[in-house]
């Protein structure tokens, strides 16, 4: 619940105002379009990523960067060609992106969170620059107990 509060208050306040550069408009953008998988763990547990991500209440448009399940996968659909990052998604989600903190998973004291991407191990200093290609997976948890991530079904994009 806290979550979704966070997506409302986040998108509300912007009221579909550009979020670091990229636009809320009324179609979906043809020149750019990827699809990546994020899976969040907290202990185990999968932390679902919310539906509507970029789709402000009342503001009628979507950012080039949205959800619209509440699955993990991440549209970008684009009128630029560009590349697009994590940090831009969680800005507009709204919910903090660090190497200790991923929206409500946050690593022990003194540890970081694991971070893959692709199935290798991420060990860069800033989540926030991952930069997203087509049919990526990212996975973000903290443990112990540490999770098995899910395969993508890329057949559906």
């Amino acid at each position: 619940m806290a979550i979704a509060v966070v997506v409302l208050l986040a998108q509300s306040f912007f009221g579909g105002l550009p979020i670091d550069g990229i636009s809320c408009d009324r179609t979906e953008g043809a020149v750019e379009h990827i699809h990546v998988s994020l899976q969040l763990y907290d202990r185990g547990r999968a932390v679902k990523v919310p539906a509507e991500i970029g789709m402000p209440q009342g503001a009628d448009c979507l950012y080039w960067i949205h959800t619209h399940t509440a699955d993990g996968f991440i549209h970008i659909e684009a009128p630029v060609k560009r590349s697009f990052d994590l940090g831009e998604f969680f800005d507009i989600w709204g919910p903090n992106l660090s190497v200790t903190q991923a929206a409500s998973v946050v690593a022990p004291s003194g540890k970081r969170l694991s971070i893959w991407v692709d199935g290798k191990p991420w060990h860069g200093s800033n989540p926030r620059k991952i930069v997203f290609h087509d049919h990526q997976t990212i996975v973000i948890q903290n443990g112990p107990p540490f999770a098995t991530p899910s395969h993508p079904d890329w057949s559906k994009f």
